[in-house]
């Protein structure tokens, strides 16, 4: 039995889909893999002794202002136009960066016997909420400010009746307009922020 032959057509058409995938094999994106920038919590204080009969406390979530609630490094443009740095992330979106932030913060604090986030299963006496306000670069001319504003409540846990609600916020210019530079600022507001939180939940 004799093969069957192979129109020219038949051919043509082969070699012009060998050539496509062959081109195609070799097409790269030009758009670069995405940075990612951490923020870490700073060193621990000297250990302080905790008041007696302190009460444990979980760390909820963040809620955060819309747009902010992704791991984009949010910037604000003409007072009213949110964006987002090009190929620059926050390695989770930032209400669980702030979350772990302030966990090590409020340890840090020693005014709490315990500080959980929420994802752990043990109970505590008191739950905190933070709502993030802000928390974004501000332009200024080719000044870059970073802006945090918190607002943080404590509540009973047992009947989530309401302790205490406080306000912190901050602005720190970045040193240039670099990025390694805005996540350095981003570092100091948050800092100091959740440091204002913490020294107002330990006031009497």
């Amino acid at each position: 039995m004799s093969r069957p032959t192979l129109s020219m057509a038949g051919a043509a058409s082969i070699a012009a889909a060998a050539l496509l995938a062959a081109g195609c094999s070799g097409l790269h994106s030009k758009e670069g893999a995405p940075q990612i920038y951490t923020l870490v919590s700073p060193p621990p204080p000297p250990v302080v002794s905790t008041p007696a009969g302190a009460a444990s406390v979980q760390v909820l979530r963040p809620l955060a202002a819309p747009g902010l609630d992704t791991d984009g490094i949010a910037l604000l443009r003409d007072t009213h136009r949110l964006d987002y740095y090009s190929a620059s992330r926050w390695p989770s979106p930032l209400p669980d960066v702030l979350q772990t932030l302030a966990v090590d913060a409020l340890r840090a604090g020693g005014h709490f016997r315990a500080v959980q986030p929420d994802a752990t299963a043990l109970l505590s006496d008191e739950v905190l909420q933070i709502e993030i306000r802000h928390c974004e670069v501000e332009y200024a001319g080719d000044s870059p400010v970073v802006h945090v504003q918190l607002m943080a409540t404590l509540g009973q846990r047992s009947d989530r009746a309401m302790l205490t609600s406080v306000r912190a916020e901050s602005r720190k210019p970045a040193s240039a307009n670099r990025m390694q530079s805005v996540v350095a600022a981003f570092q100091e507001a948050i800092d100091d922020a959740l440091g204002q939180v913490a020294a107002q939940l330990a006031s009497p």
